[in-house]
């Protein structure tokens, strides 16, 4: 039995962490086989304490979500520090730490100066190295965790996230028929002028983000009778209701229902970068990825992937980057499992 920390939740909650935990699923299971898991809340200490004896049993234990690495100065969760040294490190846990992401101060922050700036943390450097004597091998997911473990001389390897792989475990495939293009919006807070530094009142901020979403909405009906809008989150949903055509406007309260929706569309344009691998993952999809902060990092991987910022995303620009973009393809997906399959073989301990 393998334990997976990670979410535990499959409904009502962040759909990219449960696709990352999912990928994670399917990756190890392509490289070790069948296993059986035991899934460990990430957020809370309840599943530590409950099964503590099956997880000092464990040969190993994978760990994925995200973000992992950031200026812990500036904020900090129970995940980054607690659970490593109140559970992880006392029950003697080997753990494979994989697709870990940056956490951001500023949007649109560089990669040195990210890096320079955790590294001006004295708590983010012991917390990060704290976790290195339990660690079996460390991957990450995006150029500026890589450029902070690289620069704190922790061995690491750049993959891309293993939502990428999350259809795979579920035995999700493209449907025969594709008659969709989706529109996935961000979280309500991302609203035009989110990364200034005096930001518009709330009021302000939900009707710009109605306006925008309902312009690009137009935009790829008017090529495309298939266009819908696809909501990962509530907020978003809510905010867009009335504004949109009920038919066209899709909410799913639970990820397997979400990631389904995925193998009926033809062309994916996503600000969830957990919208965007997921559907790129299901190959002859073609996908544009909105960053909405530098997160949007970790599609680069890709280069199919079209990568636009939010703010440089119009109405008028979105036909014609939707008209540049390529269908996915298997063998772009698969020199990259073959590498996670030879990271997590090589890190299993010795019986």
């Amino acid at each position: 039995m393998i334990p997976l920390i990670t979410t535990t939740v499959r409904t009502g909650h962040n759909a990219g962490d449960t696709f990352i935990g999912v990928g994670l699923q399917h990756l190890v299971e392509s490289a070790l086989g069948p296993h059986a898991w035991l899934l460990i809340d990430r957020f809370v200490p309840d599943g530590f304490r409950r099964y503590e004896r099956e997880l000092r049993d464990a040969p190993f234990a994978v760990y994925g979500g995200m973000p992992q690495y950031n200026n812990y100065d500036r904020w900090k969760h129970w995940y980054d520090d607690a659970m490593w040294r109140r559970h992880i490190a006392p029950l003697g846990l080997k753990v494979m730490t994989m697709a870990g992401g940056a956490g951001f101060s500023h949007p649109h922050i560089g990669i040195d100066e990210y890096v320079a700036d955790c590294l001006s943390s004295a708590r983010t450097d012991r917390i990060i190295r704290r976790r290195v004597d339990s660690t079996l091998c460390f991957t990450v997911r995006d150029p500026y965790a890589h450029a902070l473990l690289n620069a704190l001389d922790i061995e690491n390897e750049y993959l891309p996230c293993s939502a990428t792989w999350a259809t795979r475990h579920w035995g999700i495939a493209p449907a025969g028929e594709r008659p969709l293009s989706l529109l996935v919006p961000p979280h309500p807070r991302y609203a035009p002028g989110y990364d200034a530094p005096r930001k518009p009142s709330r009021a302000a901020r939900r009707e710009g983000f109605i306006q925008q979403w309902v312009g690009l909405y137009e935009a790829l009906k008017a090529v495309d009778a298939g266009a819908k809008v696809l909501c990962h989150g509530h907020e978003e949903f809510q905010a867009l209701r009335g504004h949109i055509p009920s038919p066209d406007l899709l909410h799913h309260g639970d990820s397997y229902t979400l990631l389904r929706q995925y193998a009926l569309a033809h062309t994916v344009v996503s600000a969830r970068l957990h919208g965007s691998l997921p559907a790129y993952g299901l190959p002859r999809t073609r996908v544009l990825n909105v960053s909405v902060d530098v997160r949007g990092s970790a599609v680069e991987l890709f280069p199919g992937i079209g990568n636009v910022a939010l703010p440089a995303l119009t109405p008028s620009r979105l036909p014609e980057l939707v008209e540049g973009l390529r269908p996915s393809a298997e063998e772009d997906l698969a020199p990259w499992r073959a590498r996670y399959e030879r990271v997590i073989r090589a890190s299993v301990p010795p019986v």
